[in-house]
């Protein structure tokens, strides 16, 4: 009896830390989950994002970058899952585990977002584009 109940104790907490068990797609997707979330309030409040505005071109590069996380491990379960699971927790409930995935395909299509960094996002034209797409799949 005691075996099995330290079987089932161990078995659970395996499952609970499955999601963390690849701390780098984690706190990338933590860190895309802080700037969807800043971005959505932008874009929540104006119906665009304002490109001239530090905070929202700080998001932007952050969603940029974990655009290029997500699909150099595009094929990676545990990365996706961890991934996943850093941007719903830190989603402020933008996002939950049943709208997380479709998110994230959609991050994976985000063409708009290869390449960009400080340097070119100003000539970028397709970028707001690409991010009130992708916000537009968030709750409204």
């Amino acid at each position: 009896m005691m075996c099995f109940a330290t079987l089932a104790m161990t078995s659970c907490g395996m499952l609970q830390s499955a999601a963390s068990s690849d701390p780098v797609a984690m706190t990338a997707g933590q860190t895309c989950g802080t700037a969807v979330r800043g971005l959505y309030s932008a874009y929540s409040d104006t119906k665009t994002i304002d490109m001239t505005n530090a905070t929202n071109l700080s998001n932007a590069l952050a969603l940029a970058s974990a655009y290029t996380a997500i699909n150099q491990n595009k094929d990676n379960a545990a990365y996706r899952k961890a991934f996943t699971a850093g941007l719903v927790a830190s989603s402020a409930g933008l996002l939950t585990k049943g709208t997380a995935n479709t998110f994230v395909d959609q991050l994976l299509g985000a063409t708009g977002l290869s390449g960009l960094n400080s340097s070119n996002i100003a000539q970028k034209a397709n970028t707001v584009s690409t991010i009130v797409n992708l916000l537009q799949t968030l709750k409204q």
